[in-house]
């Protein structure tokens, strides 16, 4: 063998050896044992459970002496915790505040990282961002896919539609006025790949042009033939049986002018619509006017100004939302919102987390916490609010065969809590560790990186 053909063969033998070792350092193996496992998707709990972490993937899952326990594998006792799924959420808005203070012109990269990392620090590991979103969102989500930029992974319904005139007063929203101009723009915005169309139809409580259903129409329809799904902020029952009628995927947003009734139920389930509840952006100043106990919770120091905490938390700044005229509409709003949850979800009719979380006082991954509790609130189970915020958003968009749940086979993505959240739904924010792609989040280091 001469010198060449040695030195090829050396340069393969290390190379195979690398390739090995890369091998084994990305399948290596934990054991998680001793914990609850709600896994997202089964209608009881996995008690005294088994969890095997391979790499970035759960390997196995079940109660002890059910699962085997690899011998080499490096063990973590978490007897007394729980584990459930990572979060799935399905409205939010990122990189659009400093503070208290919303402004289009903040929008940039920093601030999207900056909040993608606040969601991950309470354990949302997939967030969709619901509209206006631009080209700073699309360069940070390629770098995400790329494994160049953390937080949680987000998604994004693009520019969105809206009303010439009408809400949300936003200049960055297409805004036909025609169907032909409709469908134009239809077309144009599909052509940048958004995951979900937003559409927003209602008239602000009569003061702003509602979107009417011959131009959003055929927004819709457009969507369809590409497969992608439209999420319509509505208000008024008449409006969501409409978007029902024509084929919208998701409502964003309560029904708050009335109780939905049989043909509002039998149109969701005959589309296979999800309704996305955003109780917490609803009841957001009644919150506040109440105390917004939340505020104690010590990630909202971490992550978020202290001038913004202190405001929202003062004496006069709960005085000035007890003196609003609109009080106690927001209070009809949110308790109309809250009885239409538990009604959908009796009928059947799946419900997904969603928030309206990134907008002033709006604390991305903390108020996805508070929608879980306010859901449970309005009657539903804390089993049927974890499934909502786990399993039903990562089916809506599309990645439930790799997230959503823990199950054997998907990426190992989970929170573990200090506390059983069936016992009481608010120990999901007594967070012990959040794991994603099978390792420990940094979240300390998060909470630098997304502090303002």
């Amino acid at each position: 063998m001469n010198f060449q053909t040695r030195l090829v063969s050396t340069i393969l033998f290390c190379f195979a050896i690398s390739q090995a070792l890369a091998v084994a350092a990305a399948a290596e193996t934990t054991v998680i044992e001793g914990a609850t496992v709600i896994d997202g998707v089964s209608k009881e709990p996995i008690q005294d459970a088994i969890l095997v972490v391979e790499g970035n993937t759960i390997r196995s899952v079940g109660r002890r002496g059910s699962v085997a326990v690899p011998a080499k594998a490096t063990k973590i006792n978490a007897a007394g915790k729980t584990i459930i799924p990572g979060l799935v959420t399905l409205h939010g808005h990122v990189g659009r505040t400093e503070g208290l203070e919303a402004n289009e012109e903040f929008f940039n990269r920093a601030r999207i990282e900056r909040d993608a990392n606040a969601y991950l620090y309470y354990g949302v590991t997939h967030m969709l961002s619901l509209g206006h979103d631009r080209e700073a969102m699309a360069g940070f989500r390629a770098d995400q896919r790329a494994g160049k930029a953390g937080g949680a992974r987000l998604y994004s319904a693009g520019l969105g539609f809206g009303a010439k005139g009408g809400w949300p007063a936003n200049p960055h929203v297409h805004r036909p006025t025609t169907p032909e101009e409709a469908r134009a723009m239809a077309r144009q915005e599909l052509a940048r790949h958004p995951n979900v169309i937003k559409i927003w139809v209602d008239d602000r409580l009569k003061t702003a042009p509602a979107f009417a259903p011959e131009i959003y129409g055929p927004i819709i329809e457009e969507a369809r033939k590409q497969n992608v799904k439209v999420a319509a902020h509505i208000y008024y029952l008449d409006d969501a049986k409409e978007l029902l009628r024509r084929g919208v995927a998701a409502l964003a947003h309560s029904v708050q002018d009335r109780e939905v009734d049989d043909e509002f139920l039998a149109l969701a389930k005959q589309n296979g619509a999800i309704q996305i509840t955003t109780l917490a952006g609803i009841g957001k100043n009644a919150d506040y006017a109440d105390g917004a106990r939340f505020l104690d919770d010590p990630g909202v120091r971490l992550l978020f100004p202290a001038s913004a905490v202190q405001t929202l938390a003062s004496a006069e700044y709960h005085k000035k939302l007890l003196a609003s005229p609109d009080l106690e509409m927001i209070r009809k709003q949110a308790e109309m919102a809250a009885k239409n949850a538990k009604k959908i979800a009796a009928a059947g009719i799946p419900i997904a987390l969603g928030t309206d979380s990134g907008l002033p006082g709006n604390f991305p991954g903390l108020w996805e916490h508070r929608e879980m509790e306010l859901l449970v609130r309005a009657g539903l189970t804390p089993m049927e609010v974890i499934h909502a915020a786990t399993i039903n958003g990562a089916k809506f968009l599309g990645v439930d065969k790799r997230y959503g749940s823990i199950t054997p086979g998907k990426a190992a993505d989970f929170i573990v809590l200090n506390a059983d959240p069936l016992a009481d739904i608010t120990n999901t924010r007594k967070i012990n560790a959040v794991w994603m792609n099978g390792k420990v989040v940094n979240r300390a280091a998060l909470g630098t990186a997304a502090g303002r």
